[in-house]
C-alpha cells in the first residue's frame, strides 16, 4: 500500500510551474525595488547631511563675527560695517566698496564687518595690532566662502595672500540689513545699496550705516560642482531674498538656508 502511494506522486505541471515563476519574479521585483529605494534614500540622507553641515558651519562662522560688529577693545567703533573702499569684489580687486550688493543673477553680496578684535586676529587668523580697527571681509567666489582682513586704521589688507577659503559648496550669499527708525526699532530690511541714500557725505553715510541693528543671511548651498549629484536634469529655480532668480539644470543638489542675526553692540 505504501509503495502505491509513492508511485502516485508527480512533479509540478506546466501551469503550477508558471505560477511559481511569476510569484518568484514578483518577489524578486519587490526586493529590487526595496533595495533601489533604500539606496536612493540613503544617498539623499547623506546629501542632506552634507548640505546641512556646510550651511551650519557657514552661518555659524558668519554669525559669530556679525554679532561682534562694531565691538571695541578698548576704543572700538560705532559703525558695525565698513562701507569704504578696501579693494575688491573677489575681494582682491580695487575701486569697489568693501560692503556691497551683488545685483546680477548669481552674484553674491560682500560684507565687511568692522571691529577692534579682542583676540588680536582677523577672520583668517592674521595677527592684528592692539587697538587696530579692522574689517573682516566675507565673500563668495567660485562656490567658496572666503574671508580676508582689512586694516581700516592702516588702509590696507592685513595679508598679501588671497582671501582665505573657509568652506566650499557655498554658491551664493545674499544679505539684508535691518535698519532702525528714529525710535531704534527695525522697520525695514534692505540690501547694502539701500542702507544709505546716494549723494550723502561720509559723515551722513556713517550715520545711516550706524542705524543697522541686525542682518539677514541667505545661503545657496550645494553638495558639489562636478555635476554628479542625484537630482534630475530639469530646470530648478532659486531666489535668495531680493536677488534675481537663478536656474540650474544640472544634477547637483542645492538648498537655500536663511537666518537672522542680531548685532550685540546694538542691543537696546
Amino acid at each position: 500500500m505504501r509503495l502505491n502511494l509513492y508511485c502516485k506522486q508527480h512533479g509540478l505541471n506546466l501551469i503550477e510551474l508558471m505560477i511559481a515563476i511569476v510569484i518568484g519574479l514578483f518577489i524578486s521585483l519587490m526586493v529590487v525595488q526595496y533595495l533601489s529605494t533604500s539606496t536612493k534614500l540613503f544617498k539623499q540622507q547623506g546629501t542632506d547631511t552634507s548640505l546641512e553641515a556646510n550651511a551650519t558651519f557657514a552661518t555659524s562662522y558668519l554669525s559669530q563675527f556679525i554679532r561682534q560688529a562694531g565691538s571695541h577693545n578698548p576704543i572700538g567703533t560705532v559703525v558695525p560695517f565698513f562701507f569704504g573702499d578696501c579693494g575688491g569684489t573677489d575681494p582682491n580687486d580695487s575701486d569697489d566698496p568693501c560692503t556691497y550688493n551683488g545685483d546680477a543673477p548669481g552674484d553674491s553680496d560682500q560684507i565687511a564687518i568692522q571691529m577692534v578684535p579682542w583676540n588680536l586676529q582677523d577672520c583668517a587668523g592674521q595677527d592684528v595690532d592692539e587697538n587696530e580697527q579692522i574689517a573682516n571681509v566675507f565673500s563668495v567666489v567660485d562656490s567658496e566662502l572666503l574671508c580676508r582682513g582689512y586694516s581700516v586704521t592702516n588702509q590696507g589688507w592685513l595679508s598679501t595672500d588671497p582671501a582665505e577659503s573657509l568652506i566650499d559648496g557655498i554658491e551664493q550669499l545674499q544679505i539684508l540689513y535691518g535698519v532702525s527708525n528714529a525710535d531704534g526699532i527695525i522697520d525695514q530690511f534692505v540690501d547694502a545699496s539701500q542702507v544709505a541714500s546716494a549723494g550723502l557725505s561720509e559723515e551722513q553715510e556713517k550715520l545711516a550705516w550706524d542705524r543697522v541693528r541686525s542682518v539677514k543671511l541667505a545661503l545657496l548651498v550645494s553638495d558639489g560642482v562636478d555635476g554628479s549629484g542625484s537630482e534630475r536634469e530639469e530646470a530648478r529655480t532659486y531666489q535668495l531674498f531680493d536677488s534675481p532668480e537663478i536656474v540650474f539644470t544640472d544634477r547637483v543638489s542645492r538648498k537655500v538656508y536663511t537666518t537672522t542675526i542680531t548685532i550685540n553692540n546694538k542691543l537696546p
